[in-house]
């Protein structure tokens, strides 16, 4: 059983971004159901019916008041039990249904408010859909784009990013004190277990274990087998090394056309940055993330090195349109253009200096000259 909080900045930026409308996540869990032969409908809390992609859609975006523009609206997750858990349930998707909500009940607990107020799965908006296949991946062995074989039935799950009374904002991509993505997965996991029963037999001679023990036993061994991914990544094969390369030439040349001739990446040096970080999630997000600021029409610093180290050195920085030096490494901003004074400021210095003038040429009255002192100095501030 594995259970995903999707990052659109990490994993389907454009599918799963979720910084406006549902619809095109919601379009493109329609698109692979129909890809599969199947028909999209969407469930949600229990005793509600089934809800078409349309009327999830209008449920979610009626359901943002209070954030802000580009802040996420709803947030995407991915359920999915093993071959060996889908044999044990018979692949019924009424099982995997009632497995669903109770899963989302576990999702909105594992919220920490501040006010100490525990959520359930009733104060949450959401709808799920069940999918029946998967397809291989750039790092998947096979073809690219083909079938997996077995079973390989999934949920899919989109949750607002307000809760139902539209009070609270729910970001299960934030801190880990506020939602614990490693402490969510354990529960989703261990709910598995406990709803349907273990895959692998356990020894009969030891004591059953509770469930908060399961949920820290599987704590440890999510984390464990986490870091030993990242030390031991499977190597790709030269054909998916080719696919991945040629995918970097698409980005790359999509990136370029955005910058100025003199900004422009070269695709050999970022493809061999790649190389370098096994292309990782990370290499992904800033280019990303540069393609980003040229789009606002910004400039990333040191660009290489925020491919190769995930860091960048300096905020990016507005575009003026001068020319710069295609070889340097862009740690200077740009010059700024000396501002001219306006027309209209001209004007009123210039009405100044004339009203000045004539103070100082006027003629002295009897009165003016019987003044004290400091009357006069007090009419000259007023003047200056």
């Amino acid at each position: 059983m594995y259970a995903k909080v999707i990052n659109p900045k990490t994993n389907g930026k454009v599918v799963y971004n979720n910084n406006g409308s549902s619809q095109r996540c919601a379009n493109y869990l329609v698109k692979e159901a129909k890809e599969a032969g199947g028909e999209a409908t969407f469930f949600g809390a229990p005793g509600t019916e089934p809800k078409t992609a349309d009327e999830v859609v209008k449920m979610l975006d009626g359901n943002v008041k209070g954030l802000g523009k580009d802040d996420p609206k709803f947030h995407s997750l991915v359920l999915s039990p093993s071959a060996d858990e889908l044999l044990l349930i018979g692949n019924n998707p009424k099982a995997l249904e009632e497995y669903t909500q109770n899963v989302m009940d576990l999702y909105a607990k594992n919220f920490k408010l501040k006010n100490g107020k525990e959520l359930g799965e009733a104060d949450l908006v959401w709808a799920a859909t069940i999918h029946q296949e998967r397809k291989n991946r750039g790092t998947d062995e096979g073809m690219q784009g083909e079938k997996k074989e077995g079973l390989q039935t999934h949920i899919h799950v989109m949750v607002s990013a307000r809760d139902a009374d539209q009070k609270i904002t729910l970001n299960p991509l934030g801190k880990a004190d506020r939602f614990n993505r490693v402490q969510f997965q354990a529960e989703a996991v261990t709910q598995m277990e406990v709803q349907f029963g273990r895959t692998v037999p356990r020894d009969l001679a030891a004591k059953e274990p509770t469930r908060r023990q399961r949920v820290e036993q599987k704590v440890e061994e999510i984390t464990s087998k986490a870091a030993a991914n990242r030390k031991e990544k499977k190597p790709l094969t030269p054909e998916q090394l080719a696919a991945k390369d040629a995918r970097l030439d698409v980005q790359v040349a999509r990136l370029n056309s955005k910058l100025d001739p003199s900004l422009q990446l070269d695709p050999s040096r970022v493809k061999d940055i790649a190389k370098e970080r096994k292309y990782d999630n990370v290499f992904y997000a800033t280019l990303s993330q540069i393609e980003r600021n040229a789009e606002k029409g910004k400039y990333t610093p040191q660009p290489y090195h925020y491919l190769a180290t995930g860091r960048v050195a300096q905020e990016p920085k507005l575009y003026t349109g001068r020319a710069i030096d295609p070889n340097r490494e862009f740690s200077t901003p740009l010059p700024k253009r000396r501002e001219e004074p306006t027309l209209a400021a001209g004007m009123q210095a210039l009405e100044r200096s004339a009203k000045k003038l004539g103070t100082a040429m006027a003629p002295k009255s009897r009165t003016q000259d019987v003044r004290s002192d400091a009357e006069k100095e007090q009419e000259q501030e007023w003047e200056r």
